[in-house]
């Protein structure tokens, strides 16, 4: 640490677990997304239940979201595996970024463990959980839809919003900037990764079009190491 350039005080600071999320959007989403959307609706027509995990239906409304098996990953497809192979880039970059450099992506096996995804209208919603299987999650949208903001400023139309991990009962202007939740950028092809113990909701949706998500836990190891070292 070293003392704040300018302060009377000579305060030093440091920035102590620190959440990192991290957006990107896929260049070839605009070609790739008719194919991917049809592929969906394919896997979706030959599986049965609203819920086809049946994992957590407690926590999922009871109507207007449909969830696909943990899954989805193993399916191929064109457009899915030039996505996953944009997805893998993309966290491999995210967690060098997380680590300080220490690995580079090269180094890294990511290690898909659950992938799925949701088809939510009429209000369906799926409430506020986090994922214990894994060290990093992400949400990709494949078409949102009516999503985004409200216009009375409440919360929005199906979008992704996360909480903050740490407990808050006070709030002054001293510790204003501890927000206790935020809502993830919205748009067709965005990629979402954060850190697997940000607890995180999907927001109830209702619009004209159905908003179609894709979403994945991951396991990530570096590479040469034996299966029988690794957590």
């Amino acid at each position: 640490m070293s003392p704040t350039e300018g302060s009377p005080f000579e305060l030093a600071a440091e920035a102590c677990w620190p959440t990192l999320l991290f957006h990107r959007r896929w260049r070839d989403h605009d070609a790739e997304a008719p194919a991917l959307l049809k592929f969906l609706a394919q896997r979706r027509a030959e599986q049965a239940g609203r819920v086809a995990s049946g994992v957590a239906v407690r926590a999922k409304s009871g109507h207007g979201l449909y969830e696909s098996g943990f899954d989805l990953f193993t399916h191929a497809h064109p457009a899915l595996d030039r996505l996953k192979g944009f997805i893998g880039q993309s966290l491999a970059a995210a967690v060098c970024h997380a680590e300080g450099g220490r690995v580079r992506p090269a180094e890294l096996e990511i290690a898909v463990v659950e992938s799925w995804f949701h088809v939510t209208n009429g209000g369906g919603f799926h409430d506020a959980h986090v994922h214990p299987n894994c060290s990093w999650c992400g949400v990709y949208y494949v078409q949102v839809g009516d999503s985004g903001a409200a216009a009375d400023g409440g919360a929005p139309n199906g979008g992704t919003r996360f909480y903050s991990p740490l407990s808050l009962g006070y709030r002054d202007a001293g510790n204003a900037h501890q927000i206790e939740e935020l809502d993830a950028p919205l748009a067709d092809g965005l990629l979402v990764l954060f850190p697997s113990y940000l607890r995180h909701s999907g927001l109830p949706y209702t619009g004209a079009r159905d908003r179609v998500v894709i979403a994945f836990n991951a396991r990530v190891f570096l590479r040469g190491v034996p299966s029988n070292l690794r957590p």
